[in-house]
């Protein structure tokens, strides 16, 4: 099985895309595993400018995708032509590390997308659908973009969307009165946001019912009630970050609340996809409405250094995390080999005398006769490849294993025949040693005595 991505990205396809395709993002992972066989994992991120499905499978990419246009573009605002971006495997990784590590942002460097990342693991888990595959990967690309934040000043500059959307609001914040809508993912971001500009009058409306708990969590933060437009009345700023798909700031809401300020402009911040606020506020007297598109043209430049830097380490990231997935191409050989070698330790101990003590003389017949269960087969094989003219290579698989430099030793100047086919190697099952002779020294497993017959026990 190996990692897929099927997404639709703001840079691509363009934000109202991003925005009609996110309507389909709840419960999706799990309709997807759920509903097509050969998807074991998935994993869904969804941003202000991305949807980005990341599954284990071992189907073909492009069933993959036909499975996800099918789910995403099944809605009646969705659009059903849109070209999905399709990778796999180490594109597909590479992807998922810039994306991580803030690179592939509407802000470079944004400071709250490996956040996003670690809330998209987390609900994945929580729905069981976070193969252990898909959980390694991910949290690789989180170490990494951990790395980034320390050994870069990406992060340190304060880039996300929040911050941007708030250095275009021209207020003294100190003086500022600021209205959250919603208590989603980005309503933390923004709270310690306008902590560090000294705003200290932060109030936090919701719909459904959290800003208590909110509140509570986050210091110099109190919770308004109902309606929302009183709460607007007495708010300079009001930041919506909600991200429901359905707006929460209604155009009447805001003509009320503009009204009862006496027509004092009340600045509406939408970060959220799905909008938040209406596009009709944009229209109102007294309203200023800043949305994601107009704050994705005011995204500042990251500097050149720091971006090279951080592609270096997400460069040097990606190459572990497909370093470890080779690694784990022979998990199957050695399990088969350790169960192989367990099976042989359990015979020999269902050998052992029961009801006294082990004696010396005894366990050293036992553990003789497993090092000749051993390398039994490696004996018959290492035969077989000299009979096969294929000594070389037995020899450089004998060093990789187990890292022996074993010459040979040629017993005849011309070993090159005319005539029949030289008779080759006969394997030997090992449960059937006490019955059969060594290819080497022509002894038998019954022919192990006692302690006198050392030296022959040694030669099998």
């Amino acid at each position: 099985m190996g990692i897929q991505l099927v997404a639709v990205h703001h840079a691509d396809h363009g934000l109202g895309a991003v925005e009609a395709i996110a309507q389909g993002v709840p419960g999706l992972g799990r309709r997807l595993v759920e509903a097509t066989p050969g998807i074991a994992g998935a994993l869904v991120l969804s941003t202000c400018n991305r949807v980005e499905v990341y599954l284990q499978s071992d189907l073909p990419l492009a069933a993959v995708a036909e499975a996800v246009r099918r789910d995403l573009t099944s809605g009646p605002d969705a659009p059903a032509d849109v070209a999905l971006l399709e990778l796999a495997d180490a594109d597909a990784i590479d992807h998922l590390f810039h994306v991580t590590a803030g690179l592939d942002s509407m802000v470079v460097g944004d400071r709250e997308v490996a956040a996003q990342v670690r809330r998209a693991l987390l609900e994945a888990r929580t729905a069981r659908t976070a193969s252990g595959l898909l959980v390694s990967v991910v949290e690789q690309a989180l170490r990494t973009a951990r790395l980034v934040t320390q050994r870069t000043r990406l992060a340190t500059r304060g880039r996300s969307v929040v911050s941007v959307a708030l250095d275009l609001v021209p207020r003294a914040w100190q003086a500022s009165r600021v209205l959250i809508v919603g208590t989603g993912a980005y309503a933390g971001a923004v709270v310690a946001d306008l902590a560090e500009r000294g705003c200290r009058d932060i109030a936090v409306f919701s719909h459904s019912g959290r800003a208590e708990a909110f509140a509570r969590s986050h210091s110099g933060v109190r919770a308004v009630a109902d309606p929302l437009s009183g709460a607007m009345v007495d708010a300079d700023v009001v930041v919506a970050c909600r991200g429901s798909g359905v707006p929460a700031v209604l155009a009447e809401d805001v003509r009320e609340a503009v009204a009862a300020r006496d027509h004092r402009e009340l600045v509406l911040v939408d970060l959220a996809v799905g909008r938040d606020v209406e596009l009709a506020c944009a229209d109102l007297p007294g309203a200023l409405l800043l949305d994601l598109e107009t704050i994705s043209r005011h995204v500042p430049d990251a500097a050149h250094r720091d971006v090279i830097r951080a592609r270096e380490l997400v460069r040097t990231g990606v190459g572990e995390a497909l370093a470890r997935l080779r690694g784990r191409e022979m998990d199957p050989a050695v399990i088969a080999l350790r169960d192989t070698v367990h099976d042989m330790v359990h015979d020999e101990v269902d050998r052992l005398p029961l009801g006294r003590e082990l004696t010396r003389e005894e366990a050293a017949h036992a553990l003789r006769r497993l090092a000749a269960r051993l390398v039994h087969v490696p004996s018959v094989r290492a035969r077989k490849a000299a009979v096969e003219g294929r000594s070389e290579e037995y020899l450089w698989a004998l060093s990789e294993l187990w890292g022996l430099e074993a010459p040979t030793r040629p017993v005849l100047g011309n070993l090159e025949l005319d005539g029949p086919a030289q008779e080759s190697a006969r394997m030997v099952a090992p449960d059937t040693l006490d019955e059969d002779s060594c290819p080497v020294t022509g002894l038998r497993v019954d022919d192990l005595g006692g302690v006198e017959e050392a030296p022959r026990r040694e030669a099998m």
